[in-house]
């Protein structure tokens, strides 16, 4: 009887267990593709220097619109679609963190940089952000990571460092511009666009290296992206 019922308990942590994977590969997929529909609409609005708004569309709907296209896409994935396109069905929480969090952040240092120099138009930002969602796909379902020779972790690492970084950044500023004495440094060299942009590219080498060429793998905690 006892082994019975131990039996039957392993068996329901087994099953809830896969259901909990599955059904967190299906929000990370949908998280993955309202951050894709997101991207490619406003970059498709910014790029003639149009908006809901001149066209006469309620930013509600366009909302529910992606929401959705994003809906129907990750409904179409976890019927056939993973088989059809070759995909790896477990991949959506990877493919989330990658897409939303992490590959956008891997290069935030270089972009920061290129916005105190340059005058970016907005739709340049949609673009790489759909593009770090294309990555992300790749990585996340087509096996990138294997055949990058990538460990999950290393984009942890780089999205520490970088939140790390823009905390210095933000704690500098606002004790430099509060503190009295100190408060003509940020008119001056200390603070000059070109000196926090030199600052950021360095920055964005040590976020590469500590990442992708200094962490041993496997190193970091797990993060429950699967």
């Amino acid at each position: 009887m006892t082994t019975a019922v131990t039996r039957t308990i392993r068996t329901l942590r087994t099953t809830a267990g896969s259901m909990l994977t599955e059904i967190a590969a299906a929000v990370g997929t949908f998280v993955g593709l309202v951050w894709l529909a997101a991207n490619v609409v406003f970059a498709a609005v910014q790029g003639p220097a149009l908006s809901p708004e001149t066209a006469g569309v309620p930013e509600e709907l366009v909302w529910l619109g992606i929401l959705a296209v994003a809906s129907l896409g990750t409904i179409w994935l976890e019927r056939d679609g993973y088989r059809l396109i070759r995909a790896d069905p477990h991949g959506g929480g990877n493919f989330a963190w990658l897409s939303v969090c992490y590959l956008p952040c891997t290069f935030l240092p270089v972009g920061y940089a290129l916005s105190l120099l340059l005058e970016i138009p907005g739709v340049f930002v949609n673009l790489y952000l759909v593009a770090c969602v294309l990555l992300g796909g790749w990585l996340a379902f087509y096996g990138g990571l294997d055949r990058l020779d990538l460990e999950f972790s290393s984009f942890v690492w780089t999205f520490l460092v970088v939140v790390g970084m823009a905390l210095v950044v933000f704690t500098a500023e606002t004790v430099l511009t509060a503190v009295g004495p100190l408060e003509w440094l940020t008119d001056t060299w200390v603070l000059a666009d070109t000196t926090l942009a030199l600052f950021a590219i360095a920055g964005q080498g040590v976020v590469l290296f500590v990442g992708f060429g200094s962490v041993p793998r496997g190193s970091v905690p797990s993060v429950p992206h699967r």
